[in-house]
């Protein structure tokens, strides 16, 4: 993904300088225009004075310079982290671009889940699903759906598939080395 972001900055920046390019054409157009060659008075019979040429004003043309922002990187993974430490490591915008996506999403009455639950009872990469939380009489056997909340600590990486996340869950999750899955039709 973060090649991705990468091109997309790289695209970005060359319609950025290809607009700026014709802004700068255009205003050297209009200068252009606007000089139309002055006729010096001619005097008969008389010596001719050479009067000093006019000056015309010059237009302050303004370069602009496009500055890249920089590509942000996901931080290495972490021990533990809450949801003020993972908002504060990675942007939104970062923590989606790493995001899977899977089919099918679930149906029905949406359960809720907090990471603090999940670290207590899952060791490390283990793959957690609705069924699996089901089994474990952790959410409603009527539930068809799930959305994990950021509620707690995280202190190892788990391989989460649901349909819905807080964005401070999404972070934390990743943050500590898992993998978010959001399951979409």
């Amino acid at each position: 993904m973060s090649a991705f972001i990468i091109v997309f900055m790289i695209v970005a920046t060359l319609f950025a300088l290809a607009a700026l390019a014709y802004v700068i054409v255009d205003v050297l157009l209009e200068l252009a225009k606007k000089k139309e060659p002055v006729a010096e008075p001619v005097v008969e019979e008389e010596p001719v004075v050479e009067e000093p040429p006019v000056e015309e004003p010059v237009e302050e043309v303004v370069i602009v310079h496009v500055v890249e922002e920089p590509v942000e990187e996901m931080p290495e993974p972490v021990e533990q982290i809450d949801a003020v430490e993972a908002d504060e490591m990675i942007s939104d915008k970062l923590a989606m671009a790493t995001v899977l996506y899977e089919s099918p999403a679930g149906k029905g009455k949406q359960d809720i889940i907090n990471i603090g639950t999940l670290c207590k009872l899952f060791d490390a990469n283990d793959v957690i699903t609705l069924a699996i939380l089901k089994q474990k009489g952790l959410v409603s056997k009527k539930a068809g759906r799930l959305k994990v909340l950021a509620d707690g600590i995280l202190d190892k990486p788990l391989v989460i598939k649901s349909e819905s996340y807080s964005i401070q869950a999404i972070k934390m999750i990743e943050l500590t080395g898992g993998t978010v899955i959001i399951l979409k039709d």
